[in-house]
């Protein structure tokens, strides 16, 4: 039978380990989420680009007639 030490310190140190493992995956998931906003407003911009291009195209067709 082992000592209530050696088992204390075995829990200790294993819950130690999946506090990590979490933090990790945690982190993990907050720069996947942080990556994700980047890209979405990157291709918002460039949305909001082509519809002010296309407007001038109108309005440049406008100002030829």
């Amino acid at each position: 039978m082992k000592h209530a030490n050696d088992l204390f310190a075995q829990a200790v140190s294993q819950l130690i380990e999946i506090g990590e493992k979490a933090r990790k995956e945690r982190e993990a998931r907050e720069r996947k989420a942080a990556d994700r906003e980047t890209i979405r407003a990157k291709r918002k911009e460039k949305r909001a680009h082509v519809r002010l291009t296309e407007r001038e195209k109108v309005q440049l067709h406008f100002n030829f007639n």
